[in-house]
């Protein structure tokens, strides 16, 4: 039986079946030559026999025509393999320099938040913390990385232990400690990943009971992402009053809430979201006589508070509401402005400038949802500029231009959010029919630190006239920046050093 499997292998084999194929046609033509000398030329022998080797020369010839199809195919797939490599690399490139820009403004909120933060793994070792954690705990930052949490924390180690074992449990965990300087904090130990009972570690958060709550000044650019989560950092670190207060509230309101789902549906459902408007400045001659403002959000929270993006974005992506909070402010935009409009004939709508989170722009039919609603309220669809993240260009440059493609007809407008903040390339932008580019607020603040910046935005603006596109420019604090911005060609101008954000009913109320 063993010979048999092995003989069956043996003669499976691609080489073997080529051999033996040549061989037979050989040996047959050997055979038929034979018989013309042996038989003198006997038709019946040399008919069987011509008739048998024609067979073969058939088998030998489709045999070479499965192998050529064979090579063929293989190759087919290795081109494929290897285009699909490179898009890999490309896309694999594209995600780390999108990590590192993210990593950086992360980084920057968490510095600035006032609330010492630090994460610590299973063995109590501190992996992460922000400026305040190495203030409260006065040692040098050198020294806080990677170092147990008994270490740092010295005498109040024993009465946090326990605390810090239930937290590994997967429980979050609160409680108060009366610090050495004599400040008590209210301390919370956040589990992550949440919803697991052996969690990597948690995040240590103290909020300092001697801070007074109060309701944050609505002081914020959003212009990052979807909704603008780093933007209200930007107005904590802008504002001159109220900053620790400010960034205060919004660390109590992002720990708190035991159904964080539940309060973001139901603020759908009861109109629980704020809209706000901040002004876009035209720098030339440009249309939009009456106004161009971008959209933002807040969210109501309680005794009237707002709660910017950065607190409730994060939460709606996890249980994957962003599409719905979109479609509440196209439908509130719209019926908003018609109401107006049938309140007062001669108002006249100005455009609307609305970010797009990515579970939108990839979804044709919430392109489908835009147009219906559009034809259902009237308003005119010119009106209507959608911000579109740098980021989503690149990474779904596909569903970007199919979801123009789907607006750009019945008349919307299009913008490309935060550009630069990946790569000075418009490459990314091939066959996107935008509008507008909206420069990257971390280019115009650094605009007077280094004369590079103010080359690369004199080539974007060189670009951009040759493309058609109109320019915009973020994060404008003060009239330095906005008189080198007009002497560089910018078109639109926005930033707290020519308005900021109000409830848009208030807002646009003030001439554009």
């Amino acid at each position: 039986m063993k010979f048999l499997f092995k003989l069956s292998l043996f003669l499976s084999n691609r080489r073997v079946k080529t051999m033996l194929s040549v061989l037979l046609t050989l040996t047959l033509g050997l055979m038929v030559i034979a018989t013309i000398y042996f038989t003198l030329f006997d038709l019946q022998w040399l008919a069987f026999l011509g008739g048998i080797l024609f067979a073969a020369v058939l088998s030998m010839a489709s045999q070479a025509s499965k192998a050529e199809w064979l090579i063929i195919r293989r190759t087919t797939q290795l081109e494929r393999a290897r285009e699909e490599v490179k898009r890999e690399a490309a896309r694999r490139k594209i995600s780390e320099d999108a990590m590192r820009a993210t990593d950086t403004r992360m980084r920057m909120v968490f510095d600035l938040m006032p609330s010492p933060i630090m994460f610590v793994d299973r063995d109590l070792r501190i992996h992460d913390h922000n400026t305040a954690a190495k203030t409260l705990t006065r040692v040098p930052e050198v020294r806080i990385e990677n170092q147990l949490l008994r270490d740092i924390v010295g005498a109040q180690y024993t009465e946090i232990l326990p605390h810090c074992r239930e937290a590994l449990t997967g429980t979050k965990v609160e409680y108060q400690i009366l610090w050495p300087n004599s400040e008590l904090y209210r301390v919370k130990h956040v589990p992550h990943p949440a919803g697991t009972d052996h969690p990597l570690g948690f995040y240590m958060i103290m909020l300092s009971m001697n801070i007074p709550a109060a309701t944050p000044a609505v002081k914020s650019r959003d212009s990052a992402d979807s909704h603008s989560t780093h933007a209200d950092a930007h107005a904590a670190i802008t504002s001159d009053s109220g900053e620790t207060m400010y960034l205060h509230s919004i660390g109590e309101q992002l720990m708190g809430g035991d159904d964080p789902r539940s309060k973001l549906i139901r603020a759908i459902e009861h109109d629980e979201f704020i809209l706000f408007a901040q002004k876009i400045l035209p720098l030339k001659p440009l249309p939009f006589d009456h106004g161009c403002y971008e959209i933002l959000l807040r969210l109501k929270e309680e005794e009237d508070n707002l709660l910017p993006p950065g607190g409730f974005i994060p939460v709606a992506e996890r249980y994957g509401l962003t599409e719905e909070i979109d479609r509440w402010v196209i439908r509130t935009v719209l019926g908003w402005s018609m109401q107006q409009k049938r309140d007062n004939p001669d108002w006249e709508i100005p455009m609307y400038c609305v970010n797009l989170s990515e579970s939108s722009v990839g979804d044709m039919e919430f392109a489908r949802y835009v147009r219906t609603e559009l034809q259902r309220s009237g308003f005119p669809a010119s009106q209507l500029c959608f911000e579109i993240g740098e980021l989503d260009t690149i990474a779904h440059h596909e569903n970007v231009a199919h979801f123009i493609a789907a607006l750009k007809p019945v008349g919307c407008r299009f913008t490309v959010d935060s550009f630069g903040s990946i790569k000075l390339s418009f490459a990314h932008l091939s066959g996107l029919a935008v509008d507008f580019i909206k420069i990257d607020g971390v280019l115009i603040q650094n605009l007077f630190k280094t004369p590079m910046m103010m080359t690369k935005l004199k080539a974007i603006v060189s670009v951009c006239e040759k493309l058609g596109v109109h320019t915009i420019a973020e994060f404008v604090e003060d009239e330095k920046t906005l008189a080198a911005l007009k002497e560089a060609g910018i078109d639109y101008a926005q930033g707290f050093g020519i308005d900021h954000p109000g409830p848009i009913s208030k807002a646009l109320d003030q001439k554009p």
